[in-house]
Order: structure tokens, then C-alpha cells, then sequence
């Protein structure tokens, strides 16, 4: 009886070593230092999980605005989110609203990774609907989109800059 009460603690903490070590590692592993996180909400609790890695990332062109990935698996985890947190090291850099579709009635006047289902894929755009057609109030829209842009250039130039340093960057 003595030996089941022993050896049941020492196989708990086994896990729970075992557990932590694996959690630290997913981040840890990825040397590209960009980490993409969403926040969880259970019943007792609130806390961020990774969603996708840096190295999930094939490249960004900058010209088309388009973030490939390596495979279509991380696109399908990235459409269960409302909100991927870009992350640099420890480092927040922004927040884009994300699974935002072609066929979506809001305006959104910041960051967004919209998927678009005539390539279906993702591109990091400044707002959705484009500034083309924002039929609501136009002005109002467009000047809040660059007022937000603005807010994050120094987060995106880091963005962009740890991508070029990746090897993940396209112009």
C-alpha cells in the first residue's frame, strides 16, 4: 500500500516535468523569433497560445501584401481565431483581427489578416474593406487607417525587418 502512495507522486511529477518542458520548447525550438499567439477563454480562465511560429512562414511580399505559409494546415488553424497577436521574441508587435473574408460586411479600420478566396490566401492589410470600397464614410475610414498605421509603424518595421533577416521576405 505504502509503495501505490509513493509511486503515484513520483509519476505526477514526471508528468508535470515532462509537460512544462514541452510547453517551453514550442516557442523555444523556433529560431526565427516570430511567435503568433491568440488568447484562450475558458470558464476559469484566460491565457495565450501559440497558434503558428515564424517558421510556419514561407515568406511575406511585401508587394501584394500576401503571408504564405509552408502548408495549408496553419491556414486552417489560423481561421478558428477572431485575433492573431504578433509577437517578436517576448516582444508584442500588433494585433491583427484575422478570418476576415471577401464575403464580410464589416469595416475594419486596422490591421487584418484577410483571406482572400480568389488565391486563398492570407495578405496583412491595413483595414477591410479596401479604401476602394468603403462605401460608408471614406474619409473618416482612410484617415483612420493611416492614424493606425502610423501608431504601429515601429512594431511593423520590426516585423519586416526580422522577416528579411529570416530570409522570409519578398519585394
Amino acid at each position: 500500500m505504502k509503495r501505490t502512495f509513493l509511486f503515484i507522486p513520483v509519476l505526477v511529477s514526471l508528468f508535470l516535468v515532462y509537460a512544462c518542458d514541452t510547453n517551453t520548447n514550442i516557442a523555444g525550438s523556433d529560431t526565427s523569433g516570430l511567435i503568433f499567439k491568440t488568447t484562450i477563454a475558458t470558464t476559469t480562465s484566460t491565457y495565450d497560445s501559440v497558434v503558428f511560429l515564424g517558421s510556419d512562414i514561407q515568406w511575406f511580399n511585401v508587394t501584394t501584401r500576401e503571408l504564405r505559409f509552408k502548408d495549408s494546415l496553419t491556414i486552417e488553424k489560423i481561421r478558428k481565431f477572431n485575433k492573431i497577436k504578433f509577437y517578436l521574441g517576448t516582444d508584442s508587435l500588433f494585433t491583427a483581427i484575422t478570418f476576415v473574408s471577401d464575403v464580410s460586411s464589416k469595416i475594419i479600420d486596422d490591421i487584418v489578416l484577410h483571406l482572400n478566396h480568389q488565391d486563398g490566401q492570407f495578405h496583412i492589410e491595413d483595414g477591410y474593406p479596401s479604401n476602394a470600397n468603403i462605401l460608408s464614410n471614406p474619409a473618416v475610414s482612410i484617415a483612420q487607417r493611416e492614424k493606425n498605421k502610423n501608431n504601429r509603424a515601429t512594431a511593423w518595421n520590426r516585423f519586416i525587418e526580422q522577416l528579411k533577416k529570416n530570409g522570409q521576405y519578398k519585394e
